[in-house]
């Protein structure tokens, strides 16, 4: 169910049977409900866009998964809760042009009076993707399935059942149960991204000006162009995540290609190279000592520590931590609410001491799993 609230778009996740369950029975269990308010409000506080959760609710009711569960409801707010996919559905029905002028009604109403108001919706959107997919590999985030139905025109990140967070630094990481081929691996999600993409400009197809030779073929360039436009934007933030304003110093390459060789832990190395900026004089690895050097006298300190902090998060969400909560939550701790507003205060802290939180558990990851949860 979706429902507008106050300038958003307010959904029930887990609310039972619609006429898009298809085979299921549109419930949710606590678990699975559990992580997406954990994920969505991790993500919000690490910059990340994305949907917020207002409220996790039980529900009485037991969902049979692989083995009996508590059921559960997800209140979930964000600016559209359209999807490519629902895009796809609309032009199966016949009813595109309605749905692209809803689209344009609520991400760009600046377009209602342009010439060619659903190139800008594309071009608004593909924007959208690539600002929030950037964001994905600045912190390390890997979605798990992204079909089109959990790509949301926004740029909202949402659907958090598979997703998790990278540990060491593997361009082929995948935790999601279902991805038997990698499709949707970390560094594969750019790509995927791309194809979604192609998707949505198919449906557009019949709203173009022109013939419809002319609209595949603006179209087509326009889903080109997002390679070029999401490299620029990926250059610059892997250049800000070392403390240079620019991406063109042949530092920036040669240091994640050390990353690649050596898997460090993709957050943390982050944080030690910030330390050793800062004076703090943490042990780095052997490997990185002689970049470091040439590193440091090639930045200026000052501006390096300011886009460092800025860009770099102090803690993620790890698996570990995560799934530690949500087996709190299924085992009905009565505490759990103050649990994880006590975690979710630890990621917004800059203190890097005092908490059991945030060290990286790679034996953990090497087995680790994620599941869709409704």
């Amino acid at each position: 169910m979706v429902a507008p609230i106050n300038g958003f778009d307010w959904q029930l996740k887990g609310s039972g049977l619609t006429k898009y369950s298809r085979d299921g029975d549109g419930r949710c269990a606590l678990g699975p409900a559990a992580r997406e308010y954990i994920m969505s409000e991790a993500m919000h506080i690490l910059g990340v866009p994305t949907m917020r959760t207002l409220a996790v609710t039980t529900t009485g009711e037991t969902v049979y998964r692989q083995q009996p569960q508590a059921g559960s409801v997800v209140s979930r707010i964000g600016r559209s809760h359209l999807r490519i996919g629902s895009f796809q559905y609309a032009s199966a029905l016949g009813v595109i042009k309605e749905m692209a002028d809803f689209a344009i009604d609520q991400l760009c109403p600046e377009a209602i009076n342009a010439a060619n108001p659903y190139l800008l919706l594309y071009r608004t959107v593909q924007h959208n993707q690539i600002n929030t997919l950037v964001h994905w590999y600045r912190v390390g985030f890997i979605h798990g399935v992204m079909n089109t139905d959990n790509i949301a025109l926004s740029g909202e990140t949402f659907d958090f059942g598979p997703c998790a967070m990278l540990g060491e630094y593997k361009l082929e990481q995948v935790y999601s149960s279902i991805d038997h081929q990698g499709r949707y691996a970390f560094g594969n999600q750019k790509l995927i991204m791309q194809w979604n993409l192609a998707r949505f400009a198919e449906t557009l197809i019949p709203l173009i000006p022109g013939s419809e030779q002319e609209a595949i073929a603006l179209l087509t360039q326009e889903v080109e162009n997002f390679s070029a436009a999401f490299q620029q934007a990926y250059d610059h933030m892997c250049a800000n995540k070392l403390g240079f304003e620019r991406n063109k110093h042949p530092l920036i390459a040669e240091f994640f290609a050390l990353l690649r060789t050596h898997a460090w832990d993709y957050n943390q190395i982050f944080n030690l190279l910030y330390q050793t900026l800062n004076g703090e004089n943490p042990q780095l690895p052997g490997e990185l000592l002689a970049w470091s050097e040439q590193w440091q006298r090639a930045i200026n300190h000052e501006q390096a520590l300011m886009l460092m902090s800025t860009t770099n998060p102090k803690a993620i969400p790890r698996n570990h931590e995560i799934e530690m909560l949500i087996a709190s939550a299924e085992s009905g701790q009565q505490d759990i609410q103050q649990q994880i507003d006590n975690y979710l205060n630890y990621l917004k802290s800059d203190v890097y001491t005092g908490t059991s939180w945030g060290n990286p558990d790679a034996v953990f990851d090497q087995q680790y799993q994620t599941f869709c949860g409704t």
